[in-house]
């Protein structure tokens, strides 16, 4: 099975990447910031990344947001960005690509 993390350099994407990889799963880490468990850097607010990143993909596990202790460092258009449009983009193309499950999650 071939799963895509978002949020892969995130505290809980980063131990769900870790997790699966040591279940055997093949496991494709997404993130805006460079991790040792992020295969592809780019933000999920960008539908054609979301797009490339969703083919081939059977599941998705969705960690990627932005939670209270980013209310002093990012923008109210940042918080609509990730946690709005992007989990829209993640969910629109994972039902183009056929993704047979998606799971939302969030560390708050």
């Amino acid at each position: 099975m071939k799963i895509l993390v978002t949020g892969s350099s995130g505290h809980l994407g980063e131990a769900m990447v870790r997790v699966l990889r040591a279940s055997g799963h093949a496991t494709v880490g997404v993130d805006l910031l460079p991790s040792p468990f992020t295969d592809s850097v780019g933000s999920i607010a960008d539908r054609t990344f979301v797009a490339r990143c969703c083919r081939g993909v059977d599941a998705i596990v969705h960690t990627a947001t932005l939670h209270k202790p980013h209310v002093v460092t990012h923008s109210c258009q940042q918080f609509v960005d990730t946690n709005v449009t992007g989990t829209l983009n993640l969910l629109e193309e994972a039902v183009e690509a056929s993704v047979d499950a998606f799971v939302f999650t969030s560390t708050t």
